[in-house]
């Protein structure tokens, strides 16, 4: 019977208006009592003309429907739906009762629809986004009497108490067969649309007939977005009555879930890890087929013959199943547990469990209820402090996380000394839902905060401080198979999939670590803009925390790397910006404290950036697509030299400083001065604005014979100029549209003899400005 339920998923409503009662009460099954909106309907109101009542007719005696509904669906012979059939109220104008046949549809030729880029799921599924750009309009229908904006508005109420008393605005996210999913945001959006020639304005061809939306969201950065699933629960086959299919149609369209456990070490958690783990490697490619991986040069052996079972072992040429972990070091401790040239012979004889911090414990356990010996932690098992041994085990990095049965990641945890085999908090409760038809019963939903944010998944996910390590980033590219051990729930993901902890069976996500087995430039870049936007404790580690994975890039893709970039597209490459800041005084990118990589490399600054210019823009690129100019004529591997061959012209930048009047209120946060860069001449490009990499100076002086007055990067630990200042550069053109071009504002060398460094990128300025200047040979460093 679980299967007819559960079959409803996919059924389209029609249209009829329906005519009845109903109600929805919201009723806590934690451990607390949930403070809930008053959710009883009117059932005599209406909506801009449609009726949100709803019409119950049945094929038995008014006096009998109480107990038939009670009844066990098994029990009666009939389909439940025809004893007594329901017509759901007509479709409401702000939340579309939850009907993404009816709801506006998402994506479009240049967006991929939410739940596509969620989950795998079959093409021809409904998707829909309704945006409430005020929740007093949600507010209001509730009010009302639509049940499924009191639906929303009792799981908001529940999650977040007095939400509605401030300014908000919402977004509901349907799918057939999905939980709908309900994110409420504080602040306020609009929608501007811009004509063709409004955007011509802009230096953007539109084609003939089109115009763009722009979203214009202003948040509350004090409070982060909070984001509900709805969903129906998973009924025992014995439990289902036939009140649970009779009422069915009323949320036909709203998915199934799992429920999650409430402790993270519960054995329903190790279940849930054997069986993902167990499916990918009888079912999927990721691992070759019965071949057991080489375990490292040193791990941990935690089921050793000797009295504490622990040890720490230098096996030679020895195949077994391995566990890898992948976690957040924490600030540095004098006394921090670790394996170094004084305590390497201690550890080969024996480590107690105690002596573990918790975080290790807890992986030591979770080693052996999955019956895995071995375990990999780079601080036990690279000898620290020898950059010797540090030398030879970072080339290893992609066989070690590679070859690993299994990573965990341990992104609940903050440092060594946190725990991941804990009780889940209260914030990450599910709860009850009822859908109450007068006279008839209530048919019970689910609702719950999401542990993961809508969105995300794509670009790596948002799991806490262990997305935020740019080291994590690579292991986890590089892993097999990775459980996270989040705050809220389990996440798997191998080559193929990835799968949450409460999803339906059989609805699986999409592989973020997938990306290197099918890479292109753009998925680099996007991959590199993850990469910088992550925190490293040692800047000179920069590109050797992704060396492994380029190494593996190359060996699937035949590319070449260079100094972070790709030689085979290395003007694409070089497109990367400084990332734009919040506060516009402000220089998201930092100077490094040494020369680790070319200026014209992303890894010569410190900070994110961004590829937004150089990446294809929908429809724009089809009818204006970018044409890449500059041409590479040597490179040189040692000194990172390139020789180019592209169009320059000769500029004065201006620099205006001026005090920051957020300096004051947030000293910590702000630079003391806001730098505004703009071009000063020639008369076309007056005024046009230049971003800079990193705060850049004036420079006056003799090079090699020669007087030159130049602009370059300020460097480490030097305070910017505190006054206004112009001098010159070189504004060399790298790829152009019709009316846009792409162009790198260069410097003289102060360390490359003839050479040129680079001082920032600016999109926007006219490819005119070029007609008239020759291509000239350039060297950058």
């Amino acid at each position: 019977m679980k299967s007819v339920f559960r079959k409803l998923k996919s059924r389209k409503k029609d249209d009829a208006d329906r005519s009845g009662s109903a109600s929805v009460i919201s009723n806590a099954s934690g451990k607390q009592p949930v403070p809930q909106p008053d959710a009883q309907q009117n059932s005599a109101s209406s909506q801009k003309g449609g009726s949100n009542t709803l019409s119950v007719t049945s094929t038995k005696p008014i006096d009998q429907i109480g107990n038939i509904l009670a009844l066990p669906a098994s029990s009666v012979a009939e389909d439940p739906r025809e004893i007594i059939h329901i017509n759901p109220p007509s479709i409401c104008p702000i939340c579309y009762n939850f009907d993404p046949y009816h709801a506006p549809p998402d994506g479009d030729a240049a967006n991929t629809p939410w739940a596509c880029s969620e989950y795998k799921i079959p093409q021809d599924t409904p998707i829909a986004r309704i945006d409430v750009e005020k929740s007093e309009q949600l507010l209001e229908a509730a009010k009302a009497g639509c049940l499924y904006c009191v639906m929303v508005t009792s799981s908001l109420g529940a999650v977040q108490p007095g939400w509605e008393n401030e300014k908000s605005f919402v977004h509901i996210f349907l799918a057939a067969g999905l939980p709908v999913i309900v994110r409420l945001q504080f602040g306020g959006t609009s929608t501007v649309t811009m004509t063709r020639e409004q955007m011509l304005g802009m230096g953007v061809e539109l084609p003939e007939g089109q115009t763009m939306n722009f979203v214009i969201t202003v948040s509350d950065p004090e409070k982060p977005p909070i984001e509900v699933e709805i969903y129906r629960p998973i009924v025992p086959d014995d439990q289902i009555t036939v009140a649970d299919i009779a009422m069915s149609p009323l949320v036909q369209h709203v998915g199934f879930a799992d429920e999650i456990p409430p402790h993270a070490g519960s054995q329903e958690c190790f279940d849930f890890i054997k069986d993902k783990v167990g499916t990918c490697v009888k079912t999927h490619t990721c691992t070759k087929d019965g071949v057991l991986p080489m375990l490292p040069d040193r791990v941990l052996w935690v089921e050793a013959n000797n009295s504490s079972r622990i040890q720490l072992l230098e096996p030679q040429s020895i195949r077994a199943p391995f566990m890898a972990v992948s976690y957040c070091w924490g600030p540095p401790e004098p006394n921090a547990f670790l394996t170094d040239a004084k305590t390497l012979e201690a550890k080969k004889a024996g480590i107690r469990f105690n002596d573990l911090p918790p975080l290790f414990q807890d992986i030591v356990s979770t080693a052996r209820v999955l019956g895995i010996e071995y375990v990999w932690i780079d601080r036990l098992c690279i000898i620290q402090g020898d950059e010797n041994d540090f030398g030879k085990t970072a080339p290893k990095m992609g066989d070690i996380y590679g070859n690993a049965t299994l990573t965990i990641a341990t992104a609940s945890a903050v440092t060594e000394n946190d725990r991941i085999l804990v009780p889940r908090g209260e914030k990450w409760f599910a709860y009850d839902l009822k859908v109450n038809v007068n006279g008839l019963g209530a048919l019970t939903l689910r609702f719950r905060r999401r542990a993961y944010s809508l969105g995300k998944e794509s670009s790596g996910g948002e799991y806490g401080k262990i997305s935020s390590r740019a080291w994590i980033w690579q292991e986890r590219l590089l892993a097999t198979r990775t459980v996270f051990f989040t705050d809220g729930a389990l996440k798997f993901e191998c080559r193929c999939h990835s799968f949450w902890e409460g999803f339906d069976r059989g609805l699986v996500g999409h592989s973020w670590s997938s990306q290197l087995d099918s890479m292109t430039h753009i998925k680099w870049t996007g991959l590199v803009e993850e990469y910088m936007g992550r925190d490293i404790t040692r800047p000179s580690d920069r590109l050797p925390a992704m060396d492994a994975v380029m190494k593996r890039i190359e060996r699937a893709t035949g590319w070449t790397p260079f100094w972070g970039l790709w030689a085979n597209a290395l003007v694409e490459s070089l497109s990367w910006q400084s990332k734009e800041s919040s506060q516009s005084s402000k220089h998201e990118c930092r100077m490094n404290p040494g020369h680790y990589a070319p200026t014209w490399s992303w890894a010569s600054v410190d900070g994110p950036i961004s590829y937004v210019s150089a990446r294809p823009f929908s429809v724009m690129e089809e009818n204006d697509p970018m044409q890449w100019d500059l041409e590479c004529r040597s490179l040189n591997e040692a000194s990172g030299l390139i020789r180019f061959a592209g169009h320059i012209i000769l500029l004065e930048l201006h620099c205006t400083v001026e005090p920051n009047i957020l300096y004051d209120e947030n000293p910590t946060g702000q630079d003391k001065y806001s730098y505004r860069y703009e071009v000063k001449g020639p008369t076309d490009l007056k005024g046009f604005p230049m971003k800079a990499d990193v705060a850049v100076k004036p420079w006056s002086g003799t090079l090699n014979g020669e007087q030159v007055s130049t602009v370059i990067r300020v460097p480490y630990g030097e305070t910017p100029p505190t006054q206004p200042w112009s001098s010159h550069c070189l504004c060399l053109l790298v790829g152009k549209r019709k009316m846009r071009s792409l162009v790198l504002f260069l410097g003289r060398s102060l360390r490359e003899s003839g050479a040129w460094e680079r001082i920032g990128m600016v999109d926007g300025i006219s490819p005119a400005v070029f007609s008239l200047s020759q291509r000239q040979l350039i060297d950058v460093v």
